[in-house]
């Protein structure tokens, strides 16, 4: 009879095989997740480039339109005193400009503040003056300091030509710091940032170290440089180390300001993601099905994570979060609280929650995780007698919302931190856009989309007392043409400033177009609203706006209605108050009929 003996030796002889079987799965399980996290990261740092250059843009357009109207200032009737009354004008409202200057035929250099030189080679060996200039295109000096400010700025200067043949240089200097203040913001996973690069010199421009700035770039070396400047990067992307540290920038060279723009990230940084889940697998190195389980678990987790990178809108975020969650944890529902500092409360857009912001800051007092019974929840959809999971969304100390799990019983806080870094992530690139797209930029008022979009939630909510007031600048069109287009600003920027004073921050203040605004606000009854309408009119009517040498006084027409059940129904309504204002003698507030 033949017998098997199962010797040690035979153990010891698949023990090698089967740990090097099991070692090859987490090597590729490893490698997948972060070829999946790489390409989300280099997605993120696209989406923030993106970012990026629409906000400069929109900054040099303002710029160049600045330097049309200064230009035909000038050119009127080639006032100095004009000119610098309009350039001062404009320094004192906009925080981004550090000075604004007319370099004269005579090359006698006049700006703001009461700046004057009269040495002409000492003007012409200033940073931003260039000989041979074009007509068509302003220049774009190199980085240097501010002489008057000491702060570090680039200048762009348009060449004027002149009824005698000769040329004028009208320049503006741009607080590089201010500029960048925003774009700071933009985060790449834990410490990717966005950053720029003079083209022509290689010098960094914008850098959140602010040491960095004016320093040669390590990432765009010279043959970098080279390289970018000739196309022949086709992956527009460069690999580099920095202080021992392996990094790589996404480079654009599409901006007005002639700067290479660049968002960078650690490769540390990816791995420590894509090797935090694969932590949890090493220490089940025994037990194939759990690392079965974490390979699928860890593909599901950055799928979904991905989709909520790529998603810009807040109805795509909300069910990518949705998506995610139903994927990892078990629970009853999620409530996704988003903070609005403009009404003062967390919102829940699906099932059209407000909360007050004081009393969400009073129960979410920690940054961490918690799975707990809500002893008072300030909710219904939030049971007393479950356990929820509350995770707290933050932005620099700011909480910007908290993500509700009812009824989930919740062991492992691993996964649900990763969670909570795509949803916080999504979250602020979110707000970011959404605050560049939805602010006028000259008012600093909200524009016309928010507006619509705050009032279809008011709606969805169907909250009461809540009015829309439609407000048209009387005559404006006349104060244009009689004290130019820069006063017009001035009327625009004070109007705004007024809506500003007279309603709170409970109120959502926009400019609708042109000379037209809108407040969207809350009143205990019409009685109230129409009074509160009235004190604003009467403030306008009873103010004057003043720049040298002129004065004015000017009025508001104003049409209000109480929220209808549509957005287009509502505007519809206030504009026929509108106009039955505008149609009676104006400067009135009319109620819709």
């Amino acid at each position: 009879m033949l017998t098997l003996k199962l010797q040690p030796k035979f153990f010891i002889a698949m023990l090698y095989p089967l740990i090097a079987i099991i070692l090859i799965s987490l090597i590729h399980v490893g490698y997948s997740d972060y070829k999946y996290i790489q390409n989300n990261t280099y997605q993120q740092a696209k989406n923030n480039l993106d970012i990026a250059n629409e906000y400069l843009n929109q900054h040099a357009n303002a710029v160049n339109n600045q330097l049309y109207l200064l230009s035909e200032i000038y050119k009127y009737n080639y006032d100095i005193t004009d000119f610098l009354l309009s350039a001062q004008h404009l320094l004192n409202n906009e925080n981004k400009y550090l000075e604004i200057g007319l370099l004269t035929s005579n090359n006698e250099y006049y700006a703001t503040n009461h700046v004057y030189n009269s040495d002409p080679d000492d003007n012409k060996s200033r940073p931003w003056f260039k000989e041979n200039m074009s007509n068509d295109k302003p220049f774009v000096s190199k980085l240097y300091k501010s002489e008057q400010t000491k702060k570090w700025t680039v200048a762009i200067v348009c060449l004027l030509p002149l009824s005698n043949g000769e040329t004028a240089r009208i320049v503006l200097e741009l607080d590089i710091l201010g500029l960048y203040e925003k774009l700071s913001l933009l985060k790449t996973l834990m410490n990717g940032y966005v950053y720029a690069v003079d083209s022509t010199t290689g010098d960094i421009v914008m850098h959140p170290d602010k040491s960095r700035i004016s320093t040669k770039s390590i990432s765009v070396s010279s043959t970098v440089l080279d390289e970018i400047i000739n196309n022949k990067n086709a992956l527009n992307t460069i690999n580099y180390t920095y202080n021992g540290q392996d990094k790589f920038s996404i480079y654009e060279v599409n901006n007005q300001l002639g700067w290479i723009l660049l968002s960078n990230s650690n490769n540390g940084d990816i791995k420590y993601k894509a090797f935090n889940i694969g932590a949890v697998s090493l220490a089940l190195l025994a037990v194939i099905i759990v690392i079965t389980l974490a390979i699928y678990i860890s593909h599901r987790i950055h799928t979904k994570g991905q989709l909520l990178s790529e998603s810009a809108r807040l109805e795509d975020i909300y069910l990518a979060l949705s998506q995610m969650a139903s994927e990892l944890f078990r629970f009853d529902n999620i409530l996704f609280f988003i903070h609005n500092p403009y009404n003062q409360k967390f919102e829940e857009p699906i099932y059209n929650i407000a909360l007050n912001e004081d009393d969400v800051f009073q129960e979410v007092s920690t940054n961490k995780i918690q799975v707990l019974k809500v002893e008072k929840p300030l909710t219904p959809k939030v049971s007393s007698n479950h356990r929820c999971a509350r995770i707290p969304l933050y932005n620099k100390g700011e909480l910007l919302g908290v993500i509700y799990l009812t009824n989930a019983n919740l062991k492992h806080l691993h996964f649900i931190r990763i969670f909570r870094n795509y949803a916080q992530s999504a979250l602020i690139n979110m707000l970011l856009t959404q605050k560049i797209r939805s602010e006028d930029s000259m008012t600093n008022l909200m524009n016309k989309l928010y507006l619509r979009q705050q009032m279809a939630f008011q709606i969805r909510c169907k909250t009461e007392n809540t009015y829309l007031a439609m407000i048209d600048i009387d005559d404006f069109k006349a104060i244009n043409d009689t004290y130019g287009h820069l006063f017009g600003d001035r009327v625009i920027i004070k109007t705004a400033d007024m809506l500003k004073h007279y309603f709170n921050h409970q109120s959502v203040t926009s400019r609708y177009g042109g000379e037209e605004f809108a407040v969207l606000f809350h009143a205990k009854n019409d009685k109230q609203a129409q009074q509160e309408l009235n004190e604003f009119r009467y403030g306008i009517e009873t103010m004057v706006i003043s720049s040298e040498p002129y004065n004015c006084h000017l009025t508001v027409s104003i049409g209000f209605t109480a929220l209808r059940n549509s957005v287009d129904k509502t505007i519809y309504d206030a504009d026929k108050a509108l106009y039955r204002a505008k149609t009676n003698s104006k400067n009135r507030v009319y109620q819709s009929i």
